[in-house]
């Protein structure tokens, strides 16, 4: 696998697999999947979409990938707001049941290349609430366990516990629990590709309990393991 950005702050992850086999997850981030060439299947809601070129997942939709002898190119990009729908819907980029795919689409390298340059070119992270803003800029800034982060959550954006709730999952999609699930692996993901450390200190620096905790989420999110992944280091240009 080459890994050609890993953003953060911008919300922007794209990678190329020679081949990819990923079991069932789901992620908070849209997924756009091109082929350079050959063709690759999804598998969601219990029907199979087979023979595709490109595909747009929605954030948070349950689905599997296979592919074979194929190029696979992968985007995954952090949308909490209505830019990249937007975009979406002016070119005609409808989802049902939270999937967009076609067997044959010329404008796939087209597209793929608008989307990553649209992420960097404006802000699709941050949500239209100020307060939702404000718990994921305090989420990513604070090394807090889940009892602990919604105490100073609620303090923080002065809404009870169960209102911040809804409003979370309104905004992002899932739950604060699952969305600190989420920034901890970005984290372990990130410090392993840009440190000479093993998935296990990862995993403990990333407030993880042991390596297998770290796995289990990795696969649950991604839908493979951190070891079948991410085999370089390095990010390519």
């Amino acid at each position: 696998m080459k890994i050609h950005d890993f953003d953060i702050k911008k919300g922007i992850y794209s990678f190329e697999f020679n081949e990819l086999n990923a079991e069932s997850h789901s992620h908070p981030v849209v997924e756009i999947i091109s082929t350079t060439d050959g063709t690759f299947s999804i598998q969601s809601n219990g029907q199979i979409d087979e023979n595709l070129e490109f595909a747009i997942i929605d954030s948070n939709t349950e689905h599997k990938v296979f592919s074979k002898n194929s190029s696979i190119r992968i985007l995954m990009i952090e949308s909490h707001n209505l830019r990249l729908t937007d975009f979406f819907e002016n070119n005609g980029l409808k989802y049902k049941n939270g999937i967009f795919s076609k067997t044959n689409f010329d404008k796939k390298n087209e597209l793929f290349s608008e989307v990553k340059n649209l992420a960097r070119a404006i802000d699709l992270k941050t949500p239209t609430d100020k307060r939702i803003t404000e718990s994921i800029k305090f989420i990513e800034e604070n090394e807090l366990e889940y009892k602990n982060l919604i105490s100073e959550l609620t303090s923080k954006v002065s809404l009870s516990n169960s209102r911040l709730s809804h409003l979370f999952k309104e905004h992002i999609g899932i739950s604060i629990k699952k969305y600190l699930v989420w920034n901890r692996l970005r984290q372990a993901i990130n410090t392993y590709l840009s440190e000479n450390t093993n998935l296990t200190d990862v995993s403990l620096q990333s407030g993880f309990f042991d390596q297998a905790h770290l796995t289990n989420s990795f696969k649950n999110v991604l839908g493979v393991s951190p070891t079948k992944a991410y085999n370089s280091r390095i990010l390519q240009s």
